[in-house]
């Protein structure tokens, strides 16, 4: 299996695993009132622990220990994520992915171009396709918004 068939299945599960915990039709997510999302103030404790490691090829330094927490899913998802410091190669990502950091520092670097870094409070957006390295230093959590891809049959 290829790096990048493998990170493809990882962030496969990773999103499956965001979108799925969340069709359980709580009433807060059926709610059509704006939401306040305070992801800084969801302790560590309280995140899920069930994503799949990194592939060991794709690290090329630190080690794959991360969380998540859902926060919203319906046209979009929407969750915290935090990892211990890591920096990832990742080839072709198969998605496209808005950012916010919460914590830490975000440092990426596209295949031929120069090292963007983001800082707390900070935004990205990061493109289907991108490859390069993904870094995360500190105690880093972000807040990711995603396209779910169970709506309506649309990708």
């Amino acid at each position: 299996m290829t790096k990048n068939t493998t990170l493809k299945l990882i962030l496969g599960g990773v999103l499956s695993a965001l979108s799925m915990s969340l069709w359980g039709g709580d009433a807060e997510q059926m709610n059509t009132s704006p939401m306040r999302l305070e992801p800084e103030k969801i302790p560590y404790s309280q995140m899920n622990t069930d994503m799949p490691p990194w592939p060991d090829e794709d690290i090329l330094s630190g080690v794959s220990e991360h969380r998540y927490k859902s926060l919203y899913s319906g046209d979009i998802n929407v969750a915290i994520y935090e990892a211990k410091p890591m920096t990832l190669r990742i080839d072709d990502y198969s998605i496209d992915e808005f950012v916010t950091v919460i914590s830490g520092t975000l440092i990426l670097t596209a295949d031929g171009g120069s090292p963007q870094r983001f800082e707390v409070g900070e935004s990205v957006l990061v493109p289907k396709g991108f490859t390069g390295t993904w870094e995360m230093q500190g105690n880093f959590r972000e807040m990711v918004v995603i396209m779910n891809e169970n709506t309506d049959g649309q990708p």
